[in-house]
């Protein structure tokens, strides 16, 4: 147990870690159930975390406590995102064979095929959307159906690299053209690699300094004072938000 008159900065410490637990504790148990955005098992699992924490901090001063309902929180969001994919694809199954069914009952069907390419359009899967466009096209010749066949198999074009489309002045380009036709802009694919290294570059050096974050946690935990340990809990929290959370 902690002699908490035995210093100043154990005084500190404890202010910290409840300061910490406390707006943590707002935002993800307390702000959530007032906007109805959690479950009551959720709530019961971060309230389980939330006293462990308590307890520990209690007996110890440890730090540790402050990242326990974090890592509770960002599992139960783990968890919950799994699950939430798991049913849209439950749903996504049952009603492709919902419309198969129909287009086997009602060949003539045109809506059927429609709502199949459009779902092949958002899985990126533009052969199936244009072979279900054409067969609703065949049956219903709407312009409608035809804008949709022309989109999608220009998508098809870009993704597969026969053409490229300048987001400049959205001339469509072939693929042998390494600059706009229309006002010369870098060929797309050109810039999208670029991009790519830059980001490949940050995640290397992200997966290496995984170690020296593990490193300084267990530094502040155990060792250093605690307004160093504050500086560096804050800096470690800005370098979670500024590589992790913030859009690009």
């Amino acid at each position: 147990m902690v002699d908490y008159g035995a210093g100043y900065f154990s005084g500190l410490r404890l202010g910290f870690i409840l300061i910490v637990l406390g707006v943590e504790f707002y935002f993800f148990v307390f702000d959530r159930i007032i906007e109805k955005d959690i479950s009551l098992p959720e709530v019961l699992v971060l309230s389980i975390l939330f006293i462990f924490s308590i307890i520990l901090m209690v007996r110890n001063l440890s730090l540790v406590s402050i990242f326990i309902p974090f890592l509770g929180y960002f599992l139960i969001n783990l968890f919950r995102q799994k699950k939430e994919n798991l049913i849209t694809k439950k749903l996504e199954e049952k009603r492709l064979n919902e419309l198969n069914e129909i287009i086997l009952q009602q060949p003539n069907n045109f809506n059927a095929y429609i709502e199949l390419g459009d779902y092949y359009f958002k899985k990126e899967n533009y052969s199936k959307a244009l072979e279900f466009y054409r067969k609703a096209y065949e049956i219903k010749d709407f312009p409608w159906i035809k804008k949709k066949f022309e989109i999608a198999e220009r998508e098809k074009k870009i993704k597969n690299g026969i053409i490229w489309i300048c987001k400049n002045c959205s001339q469509e380009n072939t693929e042998k053209d390494e600059k706009c036709k229309n006002c010369g802009e870098e060929k797309e694919i050109l810039k999208s690699v670029v991009n790519d290294l830059k980001k490949t570059k940050k995640y290397f050096i992200l997966l290496f300094l995984s170690p020296l974050i593990v490193l300084i946690i267990f530094l502040i935990i155990i060792y250093l004072p605690i307004y160093l340990s504050i500086f560096l809990f804050l800096l470690l929290l800005y370098f979670i938000f500024r590589f992790f959370l913030t859009p690009e």
